[in-house]
């Protein structure tokens, strides 16, 4: 058996010059964005609840999932966000500031987990580089909502530095707590517990290359630690969401297929996550689509399926000639299985994966790349070493080039969705924003242009439905707003936002029964919750129920983030007017009912109403209650204070005529007629 090569290990006494010079380059680089605004999912994560915005309801934030998937419980990493909204509210810069903060934290872990391993401060600051300037990471830093893998990354790789560092029961307990903390960030970090220990048994494992001043490393795993962690975590979410997994509203998932379908799904995700890792050049976009599901006949899938077999049969090799590289590399693939489709993911319409999924296996294969070549290196390799430092250099300076012009799309939503437009032409979802964009800027016809185009490309995405009728709604076609409401919801039954509109339309058209029968049906109950109180509340007030309205009104008030000039306001202040009360009181007595009746005009009493509308509503009922005398009472007495009002003397008339007086009832009723003439 060949003896191994012994050489001295390189070193460099105090990396930290080095570091201190990756972080620079990263934090200079990241730090435009922070003048970038919020896009996308961003609203959403800020003002999708209004319990985000007071300190006092945090537990209320935080033990329920984030309104994206009822599967996503995510309290650590969410906590995060809620401290800066109560602190900066919507102000984008200090979101922006703590991701660029995480992620020179995210490198500065990667460079210490190098030098721990390697003992060398030039590679571990390479891989620092690598890591930190990696074009795939640009979506995990300027993209706000990005926040969870952000930081899931962070308690992730200080566990694993920790793993290498710490011994006995302070390794276990801290390498627990860490990844504790990383699962209430994002559950794929429950994948640590494969990854962590492959990863540390391919330390230990032989090499041809024995360092001779090697310090001691743990390469054990700590599984006591990270088994005692896993059951904190599913105690914890069993308590706060009283089940571990629930099936997703229909809709929501991943249009897999078949079985053969799904495979070339699993396939094309895999390849597209590990082709970014390597070669990101052309790559890097905002959306990465496909046709869901994956069409048997395209032969792109087929390739990516049989790349994704090569992948992992080398991997598989890589593990055997070179266990200490290959466990590393095995680790990464391991971090990423929760989001490689194998249980269809929860996505948007035709977007089949994300570049931020990467945020922590990109360390382990940048760390897997780095090693490689300082193994070349250690075993004098020259050439091969030349061939590897080349091709990491050019890399290096492309990876620079890309990430700087790639960050400035993140900057503004319109820019974001133009870049969307073009770097995924055939996905509705950039098309289909851009309209959402121009409407609410109202420039209407370009917005009308943009959702036409979003219809043409899928005719099944309801929004692009949605937003076309919103359009036309602005344009002044109400008709063919709501048309395109109704064929919206149609091709997308979930479509709360269709759903609302189309249920607003028809109350405003007094379609009420219709209206009422979609709100139950499709919208209460489902987020955003304002939008089913607000819509339920319409509908009850133009039914003239002001009391069946204001339940539903004040919970769209608590659930709203930004009540002003919403609908919901403008119904909170109309069931501030009391003679709302009195005419749905007086509606009520109309019909018969007069409990009801009764008990608006109570209510309407107590909302210091004008004197007259009072007497002439009281009035009537009384007289509907066959009390003459009382109701002929109420109206004098206004009369005698000095009131004319033609109200005041048709309840006197009717009155008469309830007395039989036909001809004092034909005076009164010409006197409400002058009262009432315009002068």
């Amino acid at each position: 058996m060949r003896a191994p090569h012994v050489v001295q290990r390189p070193t460099l006494s105090n990396p930290l010059w080095l570091w201190g010079g990756v972080l620079l380059v990263v934090g200079l680089l990241y730090g435009q964005t922070s003048g970038f605004g919020f896009i996308w999912d961003d609203d959403q994560i800020l003002y999708g609840r209004p319990d985000y915005h007071n300190p006092s309801d945090w537990w209320e934030a935080i033990s329920k999932p984030i309104d994206f998937s009822p599967n996503y419980f995510r309290p650590l990493a969410l906590t995060s966000l809620l401290v800066q909204i109560w602190l900066w509210g919507a102000h984008p810069a200090p979101f922006h500031l703590a991701n660029v903060g995480l992620h020179l934290l995210n490198t500065l872990l990667v460079m210490a987990i190098g030098w721990q391993w390697l003992r060398h401060g030039g590679f571990s600051a390479l891989a620092g580089l690598l890591y930190g300037l990696h074009p795939v990471l640009v979506e995990s830093v300027a993209f706000v909502s990005s926040r969870y893998d952000l930081l899931m990354t962070t308690f992730l790789l200080l566990g694993f530095w920790w793993s290498l560092r710490l011994s006995g029961w302070a390794r276990q307990v801290g390498v627990g707590l860490t990844l504790l903390c990383a699962l209430l960030c994002k559950e794929m970090a429950v994948m640590a517990i494969g990854a962590f220990p492959l990863a540390l048994w391919a330390l230990r494992q032989r090499q041809d290359v024995v360092m001779k001043d090697s310090r001691p490393i743990y390469t054990t795993a700590p599984l006591a630690g990270m088994a005692g962690a896993i059951l904190c975590y599913l105690a914890v979410r069993w308590f706060a969401l009283g089940y571990l997994l629930t099936e997703p509203p229909a809709g929501l998932q991943i249009e897999a297929g078949s079985g053969l379908q799904h495979l070339l799904l699993v396939g094309r995700t895999f390849a597209t996550l590990l082709g970014l890792v390597v070669f990101p050049f052309f790559s890097i976009r905002p959306i990465h689509h496909s046709p869901l599901p994956v069409p048997m006949q395209d032969g792109t899938a087929w390739l990516q399926l049989g790349i994704a077999g090569a992948l992992l049969v080398g991997c598989a090799l890589l593990m055997r000639r070179k266990p200490r590289l290959g466990g590393v590399f095995v680790a990464g693939v391991i971090l990423l299985i929760p989001v490689l489709n194998l249980r269809p993911l929860e996505f948007a319409f035709g977007i089949f994966t994300a570049e931020r999924f990467l945020t922590a296996p990109l360390a382990f294969f940048v760390l897997g790349g780095i090693a490689w070549g300082f193994e070349m290196g250690a075993l004098r390799s020259a050439r091969a070493f030349r061939l590897w430092s080349g091709a990491v250099g050019a890399w290096v300076i492309g990876a620079l080039v890309v990430t700087a012009l790639t960050l400035p799309n993140w900057r503004e939503s319109g820019v974001f969705w133009e870049w969307a437009t073009r770097a995924a032409p055939q996905s509705p979802i950039g098309f289909s924003n851009l309209s959402d964009y121009w409407n609410k800027r109202g420039d209407y016809p370009r917005a009308l242009q943009y959702a036409e185009r979003a219809i043409q490309i899928a005719p099944r995405s309801g929004m692009g439905w949605v937003n076309k009728g919103v359009a036309l709604l602005r344009l002044g076609d109400a008709d063919g707003a709501i048309e395109m409401f109704r064929k919206g919801t149609q091709v997308e039954p979930e479509n709360v936002i269709g759903w609302n509109n189309l249920a607003v339309m028809l109350a405003e058209r007094n379609q009420l029964d219709e209206a009422e029968r979609i709100i139950r049906a499709h919208l209460l109950g489902k987020v955003p919750s304002m939008l089913g109180y607000q819509a339920m509340g319409l509908v009850q007030m133009r039914k003239g129920r002001p009391d069946l309205a204001e339940p539903y009104v004040w919970d769209a008030l608590r659930h709203s983030f930004q009540p002003q000039g919403s609908l919901a306001e403008q119904l909170a202040e109309q069931l501030r007017n009391a003679e709302i009360w009195l005419a749905s009181a007086y509606r009520a007595m109309r019909n018969g009912d007069m409990t009801l009746a009764q008990k608006l005009l109570e209510r309407g009493r107590g909302l210091d109403p004008n004197k007259i509308s009072l007497a002439y509503v009281e009035g009537m009922i009384l007289l509907k209650q066959g009390q003459i005398a009382e109701a002929e009472a109420k109206a004098r007495a206004l009369l005698d204070y000095g009131y004319e009002d033609a109200r005041l003397y048709e309840l006197l008339a009717l009155c008469a005529q309830q007395r039989g007086d036909t001809a004092t009832a034909r005076a009164l009723l010409e006197k409400a007629r002058q009262r009432s003439a315009p002068q």
